[in-house]
């Protein structure tokens, strides 16, 4: 998974993670990772593992340094996101590692309608195998709801939603390919609305 290189007095490892590396380059006690902006940063849980393997060391060893329990540890690494702050800050300096907690606001939701040609250049990193055009929203519109409902991002999805409406979402998942965890969701989520 990662991979530590010693050059000089520096260390860089690199890990992946889906679509893009994590970058943790360390020079004596600062650690500096980076990331493509376009996706998150995976959860903190797998940082804290990749950057512990990265080291060679076990749960046990990390644990010892950073003045915790291994089965904490484990916790946080499988996931746990019920995180304490002292917690973190010992295990980012046990890492050589700065902790760095934000809270950014959030992507503004599309309660507008998007353009045809906006929400063809939100959505075609999701048309890997086809170029998509703003003429495929109104001529396959139901094989292109199909595709960003299973892969696409809230984003994504909240941008179609916006520009075809409720109704072509109800009639997208109930075409043959949409699978039955989508199709369980948008009917929920529509009988909600219904309701509401």
């Amino acid at each position: 998974m990662g991979a530590l290189e010693q050059k000089g007095g520096f260390r860089a490892a690199l890990l992946r993670y889906g679509s893009f590396s994590l970058i943790a380059a360390r020079s004596s006690a600062i650690f500096i990772i980076m990331y493509d902006n376009i996706h998150p940063p995976p959860p903190i849980g797998s940082q804290i593992r990749d950057l512990r393997k990265a080291r060679g060391w076990s749960l046990e060893e990390l644990a010892r340094r950073a003045g915790t329990s291994a089965p904490t540890l484990h916790r946080y690494e499988s996931g746990w996101d019920r995180f304490e702050i002292s917690t973190l800050r010992k295990l980012s300096a046990a890492l050589g590692a700065s902790l760095e907690v934000r809270l950014r606001p959030r992507q503004p939701r599309l309660d507008v309608r998007p353009t045809a040609e906006a929400l063809v250049r939100l959505i075609e990193p999701l048309f890997w195998d086809a170029e998509l055009q703003a003429s495929d929203l109104t001529e396959h519109a139901a094989w292109l709801l199909g595709r960003v409902l299973s892969f696409g991002d809230a984003q994504q999805v909240a941008a179609v939603r916006a520009f075809f409406g409720d109704e072509a979402i109800r009639d997208a998942v109930r075409q043959r390919g949409i699978d039955v965890r989508t199709r369980n969701y948008w009917n929920l989520i529509l009988d909600e609305a219904d309701a509401s």
